[in-house]
């Protein structure tokens, strides 16, 4: 299989969060040419984390895009002279006020290959520690909620829980070493029911 040939790209749109390019591409095989429409952004992080007395910190916030509340994990932009570990650390303190005893990559995952340039880094930091407040951005109304894994798992298979990133990182912490679960298929398919 050959890859599109990119001929030109133009910028249509650009802010902060990302800008949106037309390509204009040919196929050699096809012998055919088409317009594409990409997402430019910036990777992304999400932070599974659990605080040394085994509970899990989320955050619910309004999300315009579905105009609707959501139960989430923390997680942002990598800033342009950051390492995304170090974006982890610094969104789950920002948007917490929880720092982690330690923190590992679980996966790096492409967002939307289709639409999107970007990755998302899902880490998982163990042994967090409430240190001070929050401290949100101007335009973050963010409330931290903690909750045991059991309750994580009913509100993931019930669909309290339904952003896709934050499912897919749950799913990634629960198939990890670090879930404690990995060989309880009854406990595996419980949550993924």
């Amino acid at each position: 299989m050959k890859k599109w040939i990119k001929k030109t790209e133009r910028e249509l749109f650009n802010q902060r969060a990302f800008s949106l390019k037309d390509i204009e591409c040919y196929h050699p095989d096809k012998h055919v040419s088409h317009s594409f429409f990409t997402l430019i952004t910036p990777d992304w992080t999400n932070i599974i984390a659990e605080t040394d007395d085994n509970r899990f910190i989320t955050v619910k916030q309004h999300r315009l895009g579905t105009d609707e509340i959501t139960l989430e994990t923390p997680g942002g932009l990598v800033e342009v002279d950051e390492s995304p570990e170090e974006t982890a650390v610094r969104e789950l303190r920002e948007e917490t006020g929880y720092e982690a005893g330690e923190i590992h990559l679980l996966k790096k995952l492409s967002v939307n290959p289709a639409i999107l340039n970007n990755y998302i880094y899902i880490f998982y930091a163990r042994n967090c520690k409430k240190i001070h407040d929050q401290r949100l951005d101007i335009a973050e109304d963010i409330e931290v909620h903690t909750f045991t894994r059991d309750e994580i798992a009913d509100m993931l298979r019930i669909g309290v829980i339904n952003h896709s990133i934050i499912v897919a990182a749950f799913y990634q912490y629960f198939l990890s070493e670090w879930s404690g679960v990995v060989g309880n298929e009854s406990y595996l398919r419980k949550i993924l029911a």
